[in-house]
């Protein structure tokens, strides 16, 4: 027999789960905060990256290689052979390439390059005309853009925080581009431009894409949509001289600093995508979606100390203006995506019970027609 009490081994016995509770709480936790920590730091390395690559795409283009056409088409290439990469190399749980076989579905898809030459195209052109800081502020327009073009083509309505922010976001750009002593024309056309076929881009291709069942990774957009983009990009680029001007840059600057430049902006741009890719799988679009406005700011303020830029006070409060309108509409943005996203998984949840119930009912009839069977046969035998 045991000298311990009856009473104190189911004590001791009932306190075990216990211990084992606190384990496993200990152990979450544990995860959570490794898993915010990783959460964070790849935030803050996108939002660097992505500050980077545009100013180190404004100190190319103004001065070492000014070829924005021809170095958009290399960085098509870089992120070719990174999707390629990562489709051969990675595990399907990160990536699997989705097959299109469709003719139609390739045709909608040819819209991504198209729509990528107007945006990036001729964003990274406007750079070689006007300053970063115009250029971000310019760009920052793209929800106001956004907005009209669904409203043309999809007859989509604007919430009326969402409407009340576009206003003053329009407002501050006014006031920052028209202020801006170092306005120039050709530049704010061309930016302009790019705003404007970021935001038919975006729209048209949510448009031409719904109803479809194939959903595209990015990686599957580099996969398909870049070495296309190239039959466009490249005769741009020759067509502007940019082969004479890239010649030029490796006599005067030799063929290592050019190659390099090359090489290090195909990389920011290839390495962009990874790290975005990998931060959106951990949460998703919409809360990278609601770092643009902060992203735009930092972007602007670095502009100024490493590009020679002129300020007034009126220019400086309309990109004050711009920015935090921007980064407000950004919120009320995500806080609709979550909204629709829990609706939905609401209703999967309910389709899910629904079916399980009728699965259930479905289970008890086939019980009660067996046993009701049993019962005919049971009495016949006794017969």
């Amino acid at each position: 027999k045991s000298s311990v009490p009856h009473n104190s081994l189911s004590t001791h016995f009932c306190k075990m789960p216990s211990h084992d509770s606190d384990s496993d709480a200990v152990s979450v936790k544990r995860s959570n905060i490794i898993y915010a920590t990783t959460v964070i730091l790849l935030l803050i390395i996108c939002v660097a990256e992505s500050v980077s690559f545009s100013l180190f795409n404004k100190y190319l283009f103004s001065g070492p290689l000014p070829a924005p056409i021809f170095c958009t088409a290399t960085h098509q290439v870089f992120g070719f052979l990174t999707a390629l990469t990562v489709w051969q190399l990675s595990p399907p749980s990160f990536y699997t390439r989705t097959k299109v076989s469709s003719g139609k579905m390739w045709s909608k898809i040819l819209l991504i390059p198209m729509a990528f030459v107007m945006n990036i195209g001729m964003n990274n052109l406007s750079l070689k005309f006007t300053t970063l800081a115009l250029n971000q502020l310019i760009r920052s327009f793209s929800p106001v853009a956004i907005a009209i073009t669904s409203f043309a083509i999809e007859g989509k309505r604007q919430s009326v925080p969402k409407a009340i922010t576009l206003g003053v976001l329009v407002l501050g750009v006014l006031m920052g581009v028209a202020a801006s002593p170092d306005f120039e024309m050709i530049g704010f056309l061309i930016c302009g431009g790019s705003v404007i076929g970021q935001a038919t881009g975006i729209v048209m291709t949510a448009f031409v894409m719904g109803g479809t069942k194939v959903k595209l990774h990015v990686f599957d957009v580099l996969l398909y949509a870049t070495l296309p983009s190239l039959l466009v990009l490249l005769p741009w680029s020759y067509a502007m001289g940019e082969f004479e001007i890239l010649e030029q840059a490796i006599e005067r600057e030799g063929a290592g600093k050019i190659l390099g430049l090359i090489t290090a902006g195909g990389c920011l741009a290839a390495s962009y995508n990874l790290l975005c890719t990998i931060f959106i799988r951990m949460t998703s679009s919409v809360y990278y979606g609601v770092t643009g406005g902060f992203r735009c700011a930092l972007a602007i303020a670095l502009s100024y100390q490493f590009f020679p830029q002129k300020a007034t006070a009126t220019s400086i409060a309309g990109i004050c203006v711009a920015m935090s309108a921007f980064a407000t509409n950004s919120v009320f943005t995500m806080r609709e995506k979550l909204a629709a996203q829990n609706l939905a998984i609401l209703q999967a949840n309910r389709n899910n019970r629904s079916a399980e119930k009728q699965r259930l009912l479905d289970n008890d009839d086939q019980e009660e027609d067996v046993e009701q069977s049993s019962s005919i046969v049971i009495s016949k035998q006794k017969l």
